[in-house]
C-alpha cells in the first residue's frame, strides 16, 4: 500500500509535467484544445446523450428502462429479437461479402496484370460517389416485381412463393455492391505497399504460390482486411436508405430508430434502440483494435524494394479477372439502368424518350440540390482539416491523453451515423447554454488578460462585469420582462463599467477598455 502511493504521485507528477510542456508549445496547445473541443462536442457528447436519453424520459425526466424490458416481454420480445437478428445477418453478410469482393478486385488489379486496369479502377469507384440508395432504385427497376429482368425477360409474376429483390437477401446484395469499393481501396493500398523482396525470396526457395500467399501476403494484409470488415459492418448497420427501400418484411434497427423518432416522435425509444445498435458496432471496433494491436504486421527485410510479384498461372489469373469483370458488368448494368430510367416517362409502361424528369428535378428539386451541394462543400474541407490535425497530433506529438483522443476520434467512424444523428437531435435540440457559457467565458478571460496589464483593479472590474452581464442578459427571459427596456439598462451598465475601468487605469497608460 505504501509503495503504491509514491507510484501514483510519480504518475501524477509526470502527467503534470506533460501538461506544462503542452503549455510551452503554443501550436500544440491551440491545436489540442481545438480538436479536443471538436471531438468532445460532436462525437463524445452526442454518444453520452444517447446513452443518457435511453434511460431517461425527455418529458418527465424520470429514470426508466421500459424499452429495454420489452426485450424480455413475451408480447414485444419475438419481434425485437427478430429485428436484432436481421440487423446482425445484414451487417455480417455485407461485411463478409464486401470484403471478399474488395479483395478479389484489389488482387486482380494489382497482381494479375489486368488489361485496361486504369479504366476498371475508375469504374469500380462509381458506387463511392453515388448515393447508396441509387443502386437500390436500379435494383428495383431491374429485379423488382415489375422489373425489366424479372417480369419482362424472365416472365416472373409476383406471388407469395416468389423471391424478388425485396427482403434480407436482396438488401445484402445491394449493400455489397454499394460498399465493396471501400474494401477494395483499403486492400489495394495494402497490396501496393507490400515489399516484394520477401515473396521473391520465398519463390527462390521453391515455395508454392499458395504457401507464399498464406504465410506472407495474407498476414501482411490482415490490418487492411480487418479495417475493411469493420468499416463495411458499420456502414451496413448505419445504412438507412437501402433498408427503407428494400427491407420489405425484414426490419432492421436503423429503420426502427428512424420510425421511432420521425414516425412515433419518441426520442427515448429511438435512443434506446440506438444504444442497442451501439453494442455490436463498438464490440467489433474494440475487437478489431485489440487484435491488431496485439500482433505485429511489419516486414523486416532491410532496404525496401519497389518491385511487384505478379500472378502468372493462367487458372488463378483468369479466375480473378473473370470474377472482377462479371461483378463490374453487374455494377455498370445497374448504373445504366439509372441513366435509362431518368429519360423514361414511365418505367415498364411507357419507355419513350422523356426529358420532363430533369425539368422537374431542376425546378422542384433545385433547393434540395443546392442544399446537398452546400453541405458537401462545407463538410468536406472542415472534416479534412480536422482529420489532418488529429493525425498530426497523434502521430508526431507526445502528450497526456493521446490514446484517448485517438480512440474517441475514431468512434466517429466506428459508430453508425444513425446513432450520431439521434445524439445530435438529443444534444442540440435545446438552447445551447454551453455555447453561451463558452463565449462569455472566453470574452471574460480576454478582457481580464488585457486589462490586468493596466491594473489589477481594472481587470477585476472587467472580469466581474462580464460574468455579471451573462446573468443580467438572461434575467428578462427568466422573469418574462420586456427585453427592449432591459437592453437599454444593460447598455448603460456597460458604459458605466467602461468608464470605471478607464478611471482605475494606472497613470501613464492608455485609458481604453
Amino acid at each position: 500500500m505504501t509503495a503504491a502511493v509514491p507510484k501514483q504521485r510519480s504518475l501524477l507528477w509526470r502527467r503534470w509535467q506533460e501538461v506544462r510542456l503542452i503549455g510551452q508549445d503554443p501550436v500544440l496547445a491551440v491545436g489540442l484544445i481545438a480538436v479536443s473541443s471538436f471531438v468532445f462536442l460532436f462525437v463524445a457528447l452526442p454518444l453520452i446523450r444517447v446513452i443518457y436519453q435511453g434511460f431517461v424520459d425527455p418529458v418527465t425526466g424520470e429514470f426508466g428502462v421500459e424499452y429495454f424490458t420489452r426485450f424480455v416481454d413475451p408480447y414485444y420480445a419475438p419481434y425485437l429479437w427478430q429485428v436484432i437478428r436481421n440487423t446482425m445477418v445484414m451487417g455480417l453478410g455485407t461485411a463478409t461479402g464486401g470484403t471478399i469482393l474488395g479483395f478479389i478486385f484489389a488482387y486482380a488489379l494489382v497482381r494479375c496484370s489486368f488489361p485496361f486496369g486504369r479504366t476498371v479502377h475508375v469504374a469500380t469507384l462509381l458506387p463511392t460517389i453515388s448515393p447508396p440508395f441509387a443502386i437500390a432504385i436500379a435494383a428495383i427497376l431491374l429485379f423488382g416485381r415489375n422489373g425489366l429482368i424479372t417480369r419482362q425477360v424472365l416472365g416472373i409474376r409476383p406471388g407469395p412463393d416468389t423471391n424478388d429483390i425485396y427482403g434480407l437477401d436482396g438488401l445484402i446484395f445491394v449493400q455489397i455492391i454499394t460498399f465493396f469499393p471501400v474494401a477494395y481501396l483499403i486492400i489495394r493500398a495494402m497490396l501496393e505497399r507490400i515489399d516484394a523482396s520477401m515473396e521473391e525470396a520465398a519463390l527462390s526457395l521453391r515455395a508454392s504460390k499458395f504457401h507464399i500467399f498464406r504465410t506472407i501476403t495474407l498476414p501482411l494484409l490482415t490490418p487492411g482486411i480487418a479495417a475493411s470488415f469493420l468499416l463495411l459492418f458499420v456502414e451496413s448497420l448505419a445504412d438507412l436508405g437501402n433498408p427503407l427501400l428494400l427491407g420489405g418484411n425484414a426490419s432492421v434497427l436503423s429503420t426502427e430508430i428512424y420510425l421511432a423518432v420521425n414516425g412515433q416522435f419518441d426520442q427515448q425509444k429511438g435512443a434506446a434502440l440506438s444504444l442497442i445498435l451501439l453494442v455490436p458496432t463498438l464490440t467489433v471496433f474494440l475487437v478489431q483494435r485489440y487484435y491488431i494491436s496485439r500482433r505485429s504486421y511489419v516486414a523486416v527485410t532491410g532496404k525496401p524494394t519497389t518491385g511487384r510479384v505478379f500472378v502468372k498461372e493462367p487458372v488463378t489469373r483468369w479466375t480473378f479477372i473473370i470474377l472482377t469483370l462479371l461483378t463490374l458488368v453487374v455494377v455498370m448494368m445497374l448504373y445504366f439502368t439509372i441513366l435509362w430510367g431518368s429519360f423514361t416517362k414511365l418505367w415498364g409502361v411507357n419507355n419513350e424518350l422523356y426529358f420532363g424528369n430533369y425539368v422537374t428535378a431542376f425546378t422542384r428539386g433545385l433547393n434540395a440540390i443546392l442544399s446537398t451541394t452546400f453541405l458537401s462543400a462545407v463538410a468536406t474541407p472542415v472534416a479534412g482539416v480536422i482529420g489532418v490535425v488529429i493525425a498530426f497530433l497523434v502521430v508526431r506529438r507526445t502528450f497526456a491523453g493521446k490514446q484517448t483522443l485517438d480512440f474517441v476520434s475514431n468512434l466517429g467512424g466506428a459508430v453508425p451515423g444513425t446513432i450520431l444523428g439521434i445524439g445530435y437531435i438529443v444534444a442540440f435540440i435545446g438552447a445551447p447554454w454551453f455555447a453561451v457559457l463558452i463565449v462569455y467565458g472566453l470574452l471574460a478571460a480576454y478582457l481580464a488578460t488585457r486589462a490586468t496589464a493596466r491594473g489589477w483593479l481594472a481587470g477585476i472590474l472587467l472580469l466581474v462585469g462580464t460574468i455579471a452581464a451573462y446573468y443580467v442578459n438572461w434575467t428578462p427571459l427568466l422573469l418574462g420582462l420586456d427585453e427592449t427596456g432591459w437592453r437599454y439598462v444593460l447598455m448603460a451598465g456597460f458604459a458605466l463599467l467602461a468608464l470605471a475601468g478607464g478611471a482605475f487605469a494606472l497613470p501613464g497608460q492608455r485609458r481604453t477598455v
